[in-house]
This record gives C-alpha cells, sequence and structure tokens, in this order.
C-alpha cells in the first residue's frame, strides 16, 4: 500500500466514523425539527405555519446579510492554518470575525426590528407577521456568534461536538419549549417566537463554553506582526466579500419561491407549498452526514498538495451519497401523497406536484455538492457567485411568470430548473479548475438497478390502497432489492468494502 492509499484509508475511515455519528446526530435533528414543523402546521394551521415560515425566511436572510461571509471563511482557513501549525494566524482570523460581526449582527438586528412593521404590511399584507419579526430581531446576533463558534468547532474536525450542539441540542429545545408553551396555553405567536429564539439561545451557550474549555488558545492574545496581520486580513477579506453576495443570493434563490408565493397569494399558500420544503431536505440527510467532515478534510489535503487523495475521497463521497439517495428520491416521486399526509395531513395534499418537481432539483442538486465543496476550496468563491447571480435572476423571471399562472406548482418548477442549471454549472466548472469528476461507473449501474424494484412498485402500485403501511411495506421491499442487486453485480468497489469491514468487522 503506498502512501496515497494509507492517506485515502486514513480520511475515509475519519470520514466513515464521524459520520456514524453525525448521521445519528442529524436523524435525531430531522425528528426533533420535523415534529416542531409539524406541531405548528397540524395544531394552528396552514396560515400560522406560512407566517412562520415567511419570518423564518426573512430572518435568514437577515443573517446572511450580517454574515459578511466570514463564516464561510473560518471554516477555509483553519484548516488551512492548522495543517501549517500556524496557530497565531488561527487566533487572528476568529479575533477579527468577532470585532466585525458584533457590529453588524447588532445593525441588521436594529434594521429589521424597526423594518418589521413595513416588511409585514407593505409585502406580505400581514400585520400578525410583525410579532414574529421582533422577536426573530434579536435572534441576529446570537446566531451570528454562534456560527462563528461552530464554525471554529467544526474547521477542527469535531465533528461530534458539532453535530450534537448544531443538529441535537437546538432543535430539541425548540420541540420541547413549543410543546410546553401550547401546554400552558401561549398564543401561537408567542408559543412559536420563543421556542425558536431558546433554541437558537441554547446552541449559543453550548458553543462558546465548548470552545471556551476544549479549544483554549483561541481565546488567547495573538502575537502577529503588523505586515501578518494586514496580509492576513486581505487574504480572508478576498475569500470572504464574495462569500457576503454569494450567501445573500444564494438564500434569496432558495428563498424566493416562499416570498413570491406570499406576494401573488397569500400565507395559506406559502404554508401549503412549505408542507413540501422539510420532506424535501430529507434528501440533504446524505449529504449532511459527510460534508460537516468533508469541506475541512479536503481543504487541509489540498494545502497538502495531495490532488490524488482529494480526487478519491470527491468520488467516494459522491457515490455514498447517491446510493443513500436514490431509494427515497424514487419513493417520494412515486407516493408524494403517502408523505405529505403521513406527515402534515390531508389538508396539505395540494403540494403533491411541486413536491415531486422539489424531489427532483434537490437530488440533481445533492450530486453536485462534492462539486461546489471543491471549488470552494480551491478559493473559485467569484465564479460560484457569478454562477448564483446568474441562477438567481433565472430563477425570479421563471417564478415571476410561472406562480401567477400555475401557483406552487409553478414556484417548484422554477426551482427545479433553477437547481438543475446550477448543479450542471458547478459540475463543469468544477472539472475545470481541478481536472476532478466526482463520479464513478459503477452509479450508472447502481442507477440501472434501482429500475427494477421501481417497476415493481409501480406495478404493484395499482393493486392496493395507498396508505401508511402499504409506504412503509414498499420502501422495505425496495431497499431490499436494491441492495441485494448492488451486492450480486459487485457494485460496492474495494474502499466500500474497506469501510463496511471496519464498522461491522470482518
Amino acid at each position: 500500500m503506498d502512501k496515497n492509499d494509507k492517506i485515502i484509508e486514513r480520511d475515509l475511515s475519519l470520514l466513515a466514523k464521524s459520520s456514524l455519528f453525525v448521521f445519528v446526530a442529524i436523524f435525531l435533528s430531522k425528528l426533533f425539527m420535523y415534529f416542531y414543523r409539524i406541531i405548528i402546521a397540524r395544531y394552528y394551521g396552514p396560515e400560522v405555519y406560512g407566517l412562520f415560515s415567511i419570518a423564518f425566511m426573512i430572518v435568514g436572510l437577515f443573517v446572511v446579510f450580517a454574515s459578511l461571509g466570514f463564516i464561510e471563511g473560518i471554516t477555509r482557513f483553519i484548516p488551512k492554518y492548522r495543517a501549517s501549525k500556524e496557530k497565531e494566524k488561527i487566533k487572528y482570523i476568529i479575533n477579527i470575525s468577532k470585532n466585525v460581526l458584533l457590529v453588524s449582527s447588532v445593525f441588521f438586528a436594529i434594521l429589521l426590528y424597526f423594518t418589521s412593521e413595513f416588511i409585514s404590511i407593505k409585502l406580505f399584507h400581514n400585520p400578525d407577521l410583525i410579532f414574529y419579526l421582533k422577536v426573530f430581531a434579536f435572534l441576529i446576533p446570537l446566531q451570528i456568534f454562534s456560527n462563528i463558534y461552530f464554525g471554529t468547532i467544526r474547521a477542527h474536525e469535531k465533528i461530534k461536538a458539532n453535530s450534537f450542539g448544531v443538529n441535537i441540542l437546538q432543535n430539541f429545545f425548540k420541540l420541547f419549549f413549543i410543546i410546553l408553551f401550547i401546554f400552558l396555553g401561549l398564543k401561537s405567536f408567542k408559543a412559536i417566537s420563543f421556542s425558536y429564539f431558546i433554541g437558537i439561545f441554547s446552541g449559543l451557550i453550548f458553543s462558546y463554553l465548548y470552545c471556551k474549555f476544549k479549544l483554549p488558545y483561541i481565546f488567547l492574545k495573538y502575537k502577529l506582526t503588523k505586515k501578518d496581520k494586514c496580509d492576513l486580513r486581505k487574504k480572508f477579506f478576498s475569500y470572504s466579500w464574495p462569500l457576503i453576495f454569494l450567501a445573500i443570493i444564494g438564500t434569496l434563490m432558495f428563498w424566493l419561491d416562499t416570498f413570491l408565493i406570499g406576494y401573488f397569494n397569500d400565507a395559506y399558500w406559502v404554508g401549503i407549498y412549505n408542507a413540501a420544503i422539510p420532506l424535501v431536505a430529507l434528501l440533504a440527510f446524505s449529504s449532511e452526514i459527510f460534508m460537516q467532515m468533508f469541506f475541512p478534510l479536503i481543504t487541509r489535503e489540498l494545502s497538502s498538495k495531495n490532488i490524488i487523495v482529494v480526487k478519491e475521497l470527491s468520488k467516494q463521497i459522491t457515490k455514498w451519497i447517491f446510493i443513500l439517495n436514490l431509494p427515497l428520491t424514487i419513493l417520494m416521486l412515486l407516493f408524494p401523497g403517502i408523505f405529505i399526509n403521513l406527515f402534515f395531513g390531508t389538508e396539505y395534499l395540494p403540494a403533491m406536484n411541486a413536491l415531486r418537481f422539489l424531489v427532483l432539483g434537490q437530488f440533481i442538486s445533492v450530486m453536485s455538492i462534492v462539486s461546489g465543496n471543491l471549488l470552494l476550496s480551491k478559493g473559485k468563491t467569484k465564479i460560484i457567485l457569478i454562477n448564483i447571480i446568474s441562477v438567481s435572476i433565472i430563477n425570479f423571471m421563471l417564478n415571476w411568470i410561472l406562480i401567477p399562472k400555475y401557483g406552487i406548482n409553478g414556484a417548484a418548477f422554477a426551482t427545479f430548473m433553477s437547481l438543475t442549471i446550477l448543479s450542471f454549472l458547478a459540475i463543469i466548472e468544477n472539472y475545470h479548475f481541478n481536472r476532478i469528476l466526482p463520479f464513478r461507473r459503477k452509479m450508472l449501474a447502481i442507477f440501472l438497478i434501482s429500475l427494477i424494484p421501481t417497476s415493481l412498485l409501480f406495478w404493484i402500485s395499482n393493486f392496493v390502497e395507498m396508505n401508511l403501511v402499504w409506504l412503509i411495506f414498499s420502501g422495505i421491499l425496495f431497499i431490499t432489492i436494491y441492495l441485494g442487486l448492488i451486492v450480486l453485480t459487485n457494485s460496492f468497489d474495494k474502499n466500500d468494502l474497506m469501510i463496511l469491514k471496519k464498522i461491522f468487522g470482518r
């Protein structure tokens, strides 16, 4: 085994081991967050759920503005300087980020608080939104500093701590307190706003204490010359400033459909549409498992000039994401109504076709996520920014044309087309700059294999009633045939087998 093979085995083992914990953390996160959303949607109805979705969208935009691209800069530069053992530079980056973001987060919090009435009445024609926005305004500094500390934890490859804080702790507190507030008889807007606020605050406390006790050196004074500080600021800001617009426009693109549905229609249809959004987010489950560790890992390997290692890691992670996502994508395309009814109830069934479009778009998007991370690691933030701007314009035009005619289905189709274009741009540009095409040939064989259980389920569905029991049965049947055929056709390669042996033993 040569040096590269040893590094690949080490890094894949690290990814697999961290991913087991991340899998549990994200599973619990989704469980808590889905229960949280389901309680809001079922207990308070589509209109209140729609108001929550709009408020969540708006505060997300303000957080992105206030972040200035620094969080992404932290997650890139810390692994880079860890590889070269330059701790003084790490301390300086964290210190300058905290100072600048304190000012920006307070400014945007005040701005949201005092513009909440204008946004609620003039843009969304709903005064009930005002209270949500005023409470959520106080979240902005908390969310920003929470992101700084969690970004630092992730950049140090402390993935278990990051996953626990981001995925489990925050969402558990949101769920616990929404149930408590409902039991105490609080009104919908107070119960939702306060429970969400407490969840974010718990994340800030945890991330700060973890850094304080596990990474104490980041709080010490840095020792750098004036010239070193100036050079480091230039590099950090040069990387981060495109990410300001990248994050802003990227967030706008993914929330544009919700915004325009609220503008052209009302909060009720925003609520119906947002029944599909968390279901589609299930497809991000597999990528979230690996990406928390993948980005700092490949940044470190690229800094060490281990290109072959990066190429193999990229192909392997993409293959794992593909294998995990394909069954869920097919089941959602075949039986969207069962998923919607199971989670949100029959009142939200008008979102069925929208769910199909969004599922396709999300699947394609997730398959390009490794390419996007490779471009970020390469420092091609300006290229990514141009992509996002171009696709956002297309997305806006499609939404503006389609929503008045086709409602939420038009919005979903616009998002599907936008995600598809953006994904292909990321794949093509990553190959151009890195000469890495993160796909294995066996992925085509796996796709062809999946057509067999898909055809069987489609045929059986003509003779049975669609319900929860059928969904569970069809899921078990599909996965059993799917995995069996993958094994029989030798679609697992040596890296797959090596990781499976490490996890389950020989």
